[in-house]
């Protein structure tokens, strides 16, 4: 059974950054290349061809690529034999195809994916610290469904967190939305805490190229705005000003007594 979908997602973000200050202002989001994410492992889950551990599974392995690519390699005017027996050839040393393969599908991800992370909480306290300038920024709380149903998005959904790293069978991997899914939403364990949620889309026509990874999100797609802890007053009466004018609720960020808990309180 599938994780329940949050109904609003959320982004921590610094008001004294101009870029932040336009995912309220704005409604502007950048959708990152993995290379820009904090953790080595974030998008990096590929097929594992140590899993071809046999004749039976490696002549089976090469019959499915050369099948799969028996077109272009006719339009190229390729020897398929050459092809076949030039594969088996480099699948010899396992160690080195899987290094080869994982190099080409990291700089693949990282020009042609962009990805929105975004949160089910808000009111992480280690969140807050990282991402919302160590509780003196601000938290955009996003309508879930509006925003993955507005068209710019190829897909949205929770991140799934676990111990060890998935193995995909690369003779198995045929449903590339699985495959798509371990790599952009499948993450280690360690991360819970984050309850992270993404939105991800391939950039096939526009590649790593900063401006068009800008998604512009619709107008009623904010639902609430959280101000942190610390935040200075003239960036509350800034914030404030602005929800003001377009009828957003806007919450304080306040400690929970007695517990290592944020609480949060209407002020607007």
């Amino acid at each position: 059974m599938k994780p329940k979908l949050p109904e609003i997602v959320y982004k921590y973000r610094n008001w004294t950054n101009d870029f932040h200050k336009d995912v309220l202002l704005k409604r502007q989001v950048f959708l990152s290349p993995p290379s820009d994410f904090n953790d080595p492992f974030d998008c990096r889950v590929t097929k594992n061809h140590h899993l071809l551990d046999t004749p039976e599974k490696i002549d089976k392995y090469i019959d499915k690529g050369i099948k799969g690519n028996l077109e272009y390699l006719k339009s190229e005017g390729r020897d398929i034999e050459y092809e076949r027996e030039h594969l088996r050839d480099r699948l010899k040393n396992l160690d080195l195809y899987q290094k080869e393969f994982e190099a080409i599908d990291i700089e693949f991800t990282d020009k042609y994916l962009g990805v929105l992370s975004l949160s089910g909480r808000w009111d992480s306290i280690l969140m807050w610290s990282h991402y919302g300038d160590f509780h003196k920024g601000y938290c955009v709380g996003f309508d879930e469904e509006i925003i993955r149903t507005s068209g710019f998005f190829g897909k949205g959904g929770n991140v799934t967190y676990e111990e060890g790293l998935p193995k995909i069978d690369p003779l198995t991997a045929e449903d590339k939305i699985i495959t798509s899914f371990y790599q952009t939403h499948f993450k280690a364990k360690e991360w819970e805490y984050e309850k992270e949620y993404r939105l991800t889309k391939l950039y096939f026509d526009k590649p790593n190229e900063e401006p068009n990874r800008i998604a512009n999100l619709p107008e009623n797609c904010i639902r609430e705005v959280i101000l942190g802890l610390n935040m200075e007053e003239t960036h509350k009466q800034e914030i404030n000003a602005f929800c003001k004018s377009k009828s957003i609720p806007i919450y304080k960020a306040l400690k929970k007594q007695y517990e290592f808990k944020i609480t949060r309180e209407l002020i607007n």
